[in-house]
Protein backbone atom coordinates (compact mmCIF):
# COMPACT_ATOMS: atom_id res chain seq x y z
CA UNK A 1 0.00 0.00 0.00
CA UNK A 2 2.78 2.31 0.48
CA UNK A 3 4.08 2.38 -2.90
CA UNK A 4 0.70 3.11 -4.42
CA UNK A 5 1.10 6.73 -1.92
CA UNK A 6 4.60 7.56 -3.20
CA UNK A 7 4.12 9.28 -6.36
CA UNK A 8 7.78 8.94 -7.17
CA UNK A 9 7.79 5.07 -8.12
CA UNK A 10 4.74 5.13 -10.34
CA UNK A 11 5.79 4.93 -14.10
CA UNK A 12 5.28 7.79 -16.45
CA UNK A 13 3.91 7.21 -19.38
CA UNK A 14 3.20 9.62 -22.25
CA UNK A 15 0.70 8.94 -25.50
CA UNK A 16 1.88 10.95 -28.49
CA UNK A 17 3.31 14.33 -27.73
CA UNK A 18 2.06 17.89 -27.74
CA UNK A 19 3.67 20.02 -29.85
CA UNK A 20 3.60 23.70 -29.00
CA UNK A 21 3.14 26.07 -32.21
CA UNK A 22 3.06 29.41 -32.46
CA UNK A 23 -0.03 31.65 -32.83
CA UNK A 24 0.70 32.63 -36.07
CA UNK A 25 0.99 29.26 -38.16
CA UNK A 26 -1.90 27.84 -36.36
CA UNK A 27 -3.88 30.86 -37.67
CA UNK A 28 -2.83 29.81 -41.08
CA UNK A 29 -3.34 26.26 -40.59
CA UNK A 30 -7.21 27.32 -40.00
CA UNK A 31 -7.47 29.74 -42.88
CA UNK A 32 -6.22 27.07 -45.27
CA UNK A 33 -8.76 24.64 -44.08
CA UNK A 34 -11.26 27.30 -44.30
CA UNK A 35 -10.48 28.00 -47.56
CA UNK A 36 -10.49 24.00 -48.77
CA UNK A 37 -13.60 24.02 -47.26
CA UNK A 38 -15.24 26.33 -50.08
CA UNK A 39 -15.36 29.02 -47.78
CA UNK A 40 -14.91 32.75 -47.81
CA UNK A 41 -15.58 35.77 -45.99
CA UNK A 42 -17.43 38.54 -47.05
CA UNK A 43 -15.05 41.34 -46.44
CA UNK A 44 -11.94 41.76 -48.29
CA UNK A 45 -8.74 42.26 -46.79
CA UNK A 46 -7.03 45.03 -45.36
CA UNK A 47 -7.30 47.32 -42.41
CA UNK A 48 -10.17 49.84 -42.71
CA UNK A 49 -10.77 52.95 -40.95
CA UNK A 50 -14.33 54.14 -40.17
CA UNK A 51 -15.00 57.57 -38.66
CA UNK A 52 -18.47 56.23 -36.81
CA UNK A 53 -19.65 53.16 -36.30
CA UNK A 54 -22.73 53.72 -38.79
CA UNK A 55 -20.30 53.76 -41.26
CA UNK A 56 -18.74 50.68 -40.45
CA UNK A 57 -22.34 49.00 -40.43
CA UNK A 58 -22.80 50.49 -43.63
CA UNK A 59 -20.05 49.13 -45.23
CA UNK A 60 -20.22 45.81 -43.62
CA UNK A 61 -23.95 45.40 -44.98
CA UNK A 62 -23.07 46.72 -48.25
CA UNK A 63 -20.44 43.48 -48.42
CA UNK A 64 -22.21 41.00 -46.68
CA UNK A 65 -24.85 41.57 -49.59
CA UNK A 66 -22.73 41.49 -52.54
CA UNK A 67 -21.20 38.62 -51.25
CA UNK A 68 -24.85 36.81 -50.81
CA UNK A 69 -25.35 38.22 -54.54
CA UNK A 70 -22.41 36.84 -56.47
CA UNK A 71 -22.66 33.75 -54.27
CA UNK A 72 -26.26 33.65 -55.70
CA UNK A 73 -25.55 34.49 -59.34
CA UNK A 74 -22.36 31.46 -59.06
CA UNK A 75 -25.36 28.47 -58.35
CA UNK A 76 -27.68 29.84 -61.07
CA UNK A 77 -27.83 27.68 -64.12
Amino acid sequence: MDSLNNHEELPVRFVGKKTTRPAGEILERMVRRFHAMGLKLPFPKGVYRFKTLEEADAWELNCRVNAALKRLRDHQP
